[in-house]
C-alpha cells in the first residue's frame, strides 16, 4: 500500500495537472468558443465533448481515489478543506459546467466562461494547499 506521502504527491501532481487544464480551457478554449463562426458552432462543440473527457476523466478520477485515500488514511481535518475543494469542482462540473455544455450556443458562452471562475479557483487553491501539506509531512 502507498505511504499517505506518496497519495499525497500524486493527488498534487494531478491537482496541478488540472489547474493548468482549468486555467487553459478558463482563459483561451472557453472564450475562444464566442468566436467560432455559428455554421461551424456545434460541429467543433461535439467535437471538444468528444476529445475533452478522454484527457480529463483519468486526472480526475486518480484525483478523486488519492483524495479519498488521504482523507481517510490521514488526519481528516488536515484533509477537509482541500477534499472540500475538489467536492466543489465536481459538483460545479456536474451541476452548472456540464448542463451548460448540454445546452451551449454562442450566445450563452459568456455564461460558461463566467461560472468556470468556480471551477478555477477551486482548483488553484486546492492544489496551493496540496503543495502546502506535502512541504508540511517533508519535514
Amino acid at each position: 500500500m502507498p505511504s499517505l506521502r506518496s497519495l499525497l504527491l500524486i493527488q498534487l501532481l494531478v491537482s496541478a495537472a488540472m489547474t493548468g487544464i482549468i486555467w487553459f480551457v478558463q482563459v483561451a478554449i472557453y472564450p475562444l468558443f464566442g468566436k467560432i463562426n455559428e455554421g461551424n458552432f456545434d460541429a467543433y462543440h461535439a467535437h471538444y465533448m468528444d476529445i475533452v473527457p478522454l484527457v480529463i476523466a483519468p486526472l480526475m478520477l486518480i484525483e478523486a481515489a488519492t483524495c479519498a485515500a488521504c482523507f481517510f488514511l490521514g488526519d481528516k481535518k488536515t484533509f477537509f478543506l482541500p477534499s472540500a475543494l475538489l467536492g466543489i469542482a465536481w459538483l460545479s462540473t456536474a451541476f452548472i459546467q456540464v448542463p451548460q455544455h448540454e445546452a451551449l450556443t454562442l450566445a450563452t458562452v459568456s455564461g460558461l466562461v463566467a461560472s468556470n471562475w468556480i471551477r478555477t479557483a477551486a482548483w488553484t487553491i486546492r492544489t496551493g494547499l496540496l503543495a502546502a501539506l506535502l512541504i508540511r509531512l517533508q519535514k
